[in-house]
């Protein structure tokens, strides 16, 4: 549908209104409702030894599929033709528009949370770049036998998330500080670089230490994949454990094995494992399954608790919440007022500005737990404990808000592909006669509005679901201990879920999706 208020000449730079101030108070009376309810009501749950599955693997054309060597290579075919054509766009065509930023920032970046919520990991299963990776150190489309390589290890003190965190910082402040949702040029060169990395540390370490360690679109998706409706899985752990081969992470002659040295006999949440299917043809029993279940299960089964991810889960809220301020007109008030008063550049105050942004999440979190800790008189566990535990009832609050802000820019941005794909290289083609026409979004503002409110709200409920099940699990032997640890992060949960709420409230330049 044409729009003539809407114009594929100028994408960028446009505002759009914030949700209306009765639906924002509205919703967060409903936050604080929710929450005061759920611990008036609160009371230890058991947990359950087993949760409903269906397996995806019982549909035969399906597991035929899967169970075919090419099949890797099938659907990663499709992301490296799109890779490839996005980086060609992004470096010979015209600066000043193509189709290169639309399809990276408004399409792929935008739409990658909404894939990890339905999904899971199911990106890392089409990744272009370790497609590549895979086609590089093998030589082979049929084969995933890596035959190129020195097979180094990882070193120890990098078997963690932060390289990946400090990537995700780092192109964080290159995306927004030096405006490359704008560039084609300069998204091209990010996507080359991503895939350099991803060849060059398969050349030199064993299995993929990229997609393990490095890789931030495969650590940011691990652990939003926690929530994910989609796992793969043992489906007896016991046959698992009694193989002698241990094939499907070893690997043979004609399979590689779990790239990630992901045994499936103890594999019990979504984090690490990328779906590349591999087991699943070197299993000599037959013994994998990829299930659908319930969402959020992996959290409310959740028993080992990780510094490295509760930091990830908390710095997931700062840079959603950060990418949301930076859009707003208050955030460029202040920027302007920093500059004047202080003399320094644009870039310096930006970059402190972030910094402060990012650890404020962190501060305000850590006080949470600190009064918690001082409000059960608790001797056996610590305030680092709880910090590290019940950050991961933040994901659902991140993850949601990280849909609703990504829902706004798709589906109010979402049209400018149409007419890049009668002139995709911005030479001043019309291949499909859509080059100057202009279209409507795909929603309307105020439909908009409903789903970034409902999908805040949704976040909030898990959260606090989440959070009651971390504390039954933390303090088993009182439940007074149980209902003060939660006091004081329900109040934090509400603060951030408040927050995210005022951020959607406030009118946003539209400059693509974060």
């Amino acid at each position: 549908m044409e729009n003539e208020n809407c114009s594929i000449n100028s994408p960028l730079g446009h505002t759009m209104e914030g949700i209306p101030t009765w639906m924002a108070i509205s919703a967060l009376a409903i936050i604080i409702l929710a929450s005061h309810l759920f611990l008036n009501k609160h009371k230890e749950k058991s947990k359950k030894s087993s949760y409903p599955r269906w397996n995806l693997l019982n549909f035969r054309l399906f597991k035929y599929f899967v169970k075919k060597k090419y099949f890797p290579i099938l659907v990663q075919s499709i992301s490296m033709i799109l890779f490839t054509f996005i980086i060609v766009a992004g470096l010979i065509g015209s600066q000043r528009s193509n189709i290169s930023t639309v399809l990276t920032w408004t399409w792929w970046w935008a739409l990658l949370i909404f894939i990890i919520l339905g999904f899971g990991k199911g990106f890392c299963m089409i990744c272009p770049w370790e497609g590549f990776a895979s086609l590089f150190t093998s030589g082979s489309l049929a084969s995933r036998i890596k035959k190129i390589g020195f097979e180094w290890k990882w070193p120890k003190f990098l078997r963690n998330l932060y390289p990946a965190l400090a990537l995700f910082i780092l192109l964080t402040w290159i995306e927004l500080g030096f405006g490359v949702t704008k560039s084609p040029s300069t998204t091209a060169l990010l996507g080359l670089g991503m895939g350099a990395m991803a060849v060059l540390l398969a050349i030199l370490f064993e299995k993929r230490a990229f997609c393990r360690y490095v890789c931030l679109v495969g650590r940011i998706s691990g652990i939003y994949a926690l929530f994910s409706p989609v796992e793969l899985r043992a489906e007896s752990f016991d046959v698992c454990r009694s193989c002698k081969t241990k094939d499907c992470v070893k690997g043979t002659s004609t399979d590689t094995g779990c790239s990630l040295n992901l045994f499936p006999g103890y594999l019990q949440e979504n984090t690490y494992c990328t779906l590349c299917t591999e087991c699943v043809r070197a299993c000599p029993h037959d013994n994998l399954a990829i299930n659908i279940r319930p969402p959020a299960t992996d959290l409310m089964r959740k028993e080992k608790f990780r510094m490295d991810e509760a930091v990830m889960a908390v710095v997931l809220l700062a840079l959603t919440s950060f990418h949301g301020i930076t859009m707003t007109p208050q955030w460029t008030r202040v920027n302007d007022l920093l500059r004047v008063h202080t003399g320094f550049g644009k870039l310096f105050v930006f970059t402190v500005l972030m910094i402060l942004l990012t650890l404020l999440p962190f501060l305000i979190f850590w006080l949470g737990a600190k009064i918690s800790h001082r409000l059960t008189k608790s001797t056996e566990v610590s305030p680092q404990q709880i910090f590290k535990t019940f950050a991961y009832s933040l994901i659902p609050v991140a993850l949601f808000y990280h849909l609703a802000h990504n829902s706004m820019h798709f589906f109010m941005e979402g049209q400018y592909i149409i007419p890049a794909l009668s002139d995709p290289f911005g030479f001043g083609w019309d291949i499909f006669g859509t080059a100057k026409n202009t279209y409507a979004a795909s929603l309307s503002l105020e439909t908009v509005w409903w789903v970034q409110v409902i999908l805040i709200l949704v976040g909030h409920v898990y959260g606090v679901k989440i959070a009651d099940r971390l504390a039954n699990q933390m303090f088993q032997s009182s439940s007074v201990s149980k209902l003060r640890s939660l006091l004081p992060l329900m109040v934090t949960m509400i603060f951030y879920s408040s927050f995210s709420l005022w951020l959607i409230a406030q009118p946003m330049e539209m400059r693509t999706g974060m």
